[in-house]
């Protein structure tokens, strides 16, 4: 049986009922090119959330992103050849230009990530 991760806390932000948390574009960076095509992930991702944006590309180009992110991730095998995949849980704060804001941990509550980007856009207004 294969495994997706599931970008839950992402989704919670999203679907959080804070009328003051200005709209965001959310953005799945896949770490595994070879089985994630867009076909998939655009799939996959439509059970999540409409805004969601899955992004891929080749093993280069996801390697780049995941060392300009500090992401670690490994693809173990095990003897059963079940899919594995080892990474880094967290969801970055971007701004429009591209350059970082804030990281948010699997520990934080959405109210604290929502709280956290709403303090960042306050400054960068």
């Amino acid at each position: 049986m294969k495994r997706h991760c599931k970008p839950k806390l992402c989704v919670e932000i999203l679907g959080s009922n804070d009328k003051d948390l200005p709209q965001v574009q959310p953005v799945f960076i896949s770490i595994d090119p070879e089985r994630d095509t867009p076909a998939k992930l655009k799939e996959y991702l439509a059970d999540f959330h409409p805004r969601l944006i899955g992004l891929t590309g080749t093993s280069e180009m996801v390697k780049k992103a995941a060392k300009s992110y500090r992401v670690y991730y490994s693809r173990p095998y095990d003897d059963n050849e079940d899919y594995l995949v080892d990474h880094t849980i967290i969801m970055y704060l971007v701004r429009p230009d591209g350059s970082f804001a804030q990281y948010y941990g699997q520990n934080k509550t959405v109210e604290e990530v929502v709280q956290g980007i709403k303090e960042h856009l306050k400054k960068s207004n």
